[in-house]
């Protein structure tokens, strides 16, 4: 039995290997190559929006569920501002609830109705979260209760002003898509021989393995062996809850993925980000996707805390069928990085909060990307009293500087060191300061 057990395992494993190895050789390798911006006159033909891992515990001032309820409400604001005044569809890949819950879904619901427009479809996968209160007797109850209460397909494909969008929930286990590996199949085959050269939305909560930041830790082995023989397929997943606004969070390889963040709290490889001090909670982002009648895609990130859009995370994808057009792969967007830069006569001050704690205060470093993290050491004299990496506030749209709380200490002067990372790991210029507590 354990024979046959590690046998399969192992088969498994290699399949995803070498599916993964053989993704990346299928596309050339580029660098330095700048990916296209939308033209002014980019004119869409579809609209939606989409994002995960909401979250609802059922109480409806959760930061979460005002949040999902401000997500409507921008994205009709903004569709209004433009010639294109429709949201065709809002898209939520996977973990709506946090247990599966009656309430959770009582509310998710709750908002939905109270929010949506006519002409707005909504579309919601479960994720692993919605089979938590059964997962201990019977797993397979969760699809019962998504069924009766959400849709009687818990695997989707709508055509939707010409585009295919396909939704796939969790197997019936709650943790793997064995069960639907055909099914995708069957779907994407379909979806492409229509028209083999326009894109595909692919939904399901995990991430295919080894593609978006978060993939490697929190991905998916099956989904990615299928999507390999699909260029086409542009494929959106949650789970991670890493940063959308960090550049890694969109690949492109054999096909293109999107990860999507989170509504109630955003993560990185450190920790839970926040933006201020009471993290998690106050960060949050959804995607905006746009397409228009030649197959040009267009994806905005709005953070929906501070209700703007993130500058640096505009994306335009062209010839999505053609590998050759793939220009968000990790080697080139690596290429185009910077080491983050202080500002000119940027300074270091020091501040006591409520608690008696010192927090230093400066301002952001900046490169092609946003800066993805600090390395802070913190001296009294020749002693190390401190010394920290925290992550930077890139997650909201709106904070131009830091503020991090390095606990209580001793009456006297420090010195203290500041060096910005990039997303990839490019160090910047280290900022100096001195402090008297």
């Amino acid at each position: 039995m354990i024979s046959n057990l590690f046998s399969q395992f192992l088969f498994k494993f290699l399949t995803g290997f070498f599916s993964i190895v053989f993704g990346f050789m299928a596309v050339p390798f580029v660098i330095n190559k700048e990916p296209p911006k939308a033209p002014d006159d980019f004119t869409p033909v579809l609209r939606f929006a989409v994002t995960s891992d909401v979250h609802l515990d059922g109480d409806p001032q959760q930061p979460a569920a005002l949040r999902l309820a401000q997500l409507f409400e921008d994205s009709y604001a903004y569709a209004e501002s433009e010639n294109y005044k429709n949201l065709d569809a809002v898209v939520v890949v996977g973990d709506f609830a946090t247990s599966g819950s009656d309430e959770e879904y009582e509310l998710f619901n709750e908002i939905v109705n109270k929010k949506i427009k006519d002409g707005t479809e909504i579309i919601a996968v479960l994720g692993n979260h919605e089979f938590i209160t059964y997962r201990d007797y019977d797993a397979s109850i969760a699809y019962e209760h998504y069924k009766q209460l959400i849709n009687e397909d818990v695997d989707r494909h709508l055509v939707i002003n010409g585009y295919h969008f396909i939704a796939c929930s969790y197997s019936e286990d709650g943790k793997t898509f064995d069960s639907k590996k055909d099914w995708l199949n069957k779907e994407l085959s379909s979806a492409t021989k229509e028209n083999k050269e326009k894109p595909v939305f692919v939904f399901q909560h995990p991430a295919p393995f080894a593609t978006v930041y978060g993939s490697v830790n929190w991905g998916d082995f099956t989904v990615r062996t299928v999507f390999e023989k699909y260029p086409q397929i542009i494929d959106f997943s949650g789970h991670s809850h890493y940063a959308n606004s960090d550049p890694r969070t969109i690949w492109q390889g054999a096909f293109t993925a999107v990860g999507t963040g989170s509504l109630s709290a955003l993560m990185s490889n450190l920790n839970y980000i926040s933006g201020d001090e009471d993290a998690p909670g106050e960060s949050g982002a959804f995607w905006i996707v746009e397409a228009d009648a030649d197959g040009n895609v267009r994806l905005k990130l709005y953070d929906i805390v501070s209700h703007r859009f993130f500058e640096k995370n505009d994306y335009y994808l062209t010839d999505i069928a053609k590998k050759s057009s793939h220009l968000y792969t990790w080697s080139n967007l690596k290429s185009l990085d910077t080491a983050p830069v202080f500002p000119d006569g940027a300074e270091i001050t020091a501040e006591k909060n409520n608690d008696g704690n010192t927090v230093l205060v400066f301002p952001n470093a900046e490169g092609y990307w946003e800066t993805e993290d600090y390395k802070i050491t913190v001296k009294k004299g020749s002693d190390e009293v401190f010394a920290t990496t925290v992550v930077s506030n890139y997650v909201r749209a709106d904070l131009t500087q830091m503020s991090v709380d390095i606990d209580k200490l001793d009456p006297g002067e420090y010195t203290v060191s500041i060096t910005p990372y990039s997303p990839y790991a490019k160090g910047g210029k280290t900022l100096k300061g001195t402090f008297t507590v």
